[in-house]
């Protein structure tokens, strides 16, 4: 029993992410950014993605995301609010990536509208 348990809750916000670039706001984007730098600060590990947080897919930026919370254990105050401010960037992403979902259901409704009624 030395496998470590899944994070259910996390695959699933990975997995309901979609595979493509979010317009993110700037201000979402620059709490993301901000949260992987506190890490990297805190840890002294490398955060940061190596391309633009507004160019990275979704599901790409949420598996980073999520991976760092489940990995990282915090062990100081520094720790703690660098840890604690990723929840607060997966719920920003999770946020972003809902509308991205719904505004692609939104889309496909309209088109099969729109061919059942060409007029």
């Amino acid at each position: 029993m030395d496998r470590p348990l899944a994070d259910l809750a996390g695959e699933r916000l990975v997995r309901k992410a979609p595979n493509q670039i979010l317009a993110l706001e700037a201000g979402d984007q620059t709490y993301i950014r901000d949260s992987l730098a506190a890490i990297e600060a805190a840890y002294g590990v490398a955060a940061l993605p190596d391309i633009p947080i507004q160019l990275m897919p979704g599901r790409t930026l949420m598996r980073l995301l999520v991976d760092l919370r489940a990995t990282l254990r915090p062990a100081n105050d520094e720790q703690r609010e660098a840890w604690g401010r990723l929840a607060g960037a997966i719920l920003i992403l999770d946020t972003a990536c809902a509308f991205a979902n719904e505004h692609l259901l939104a889309q496909q409704r309209r088109r099969q509208a729109e061919e059942l009624d060409p007029d």
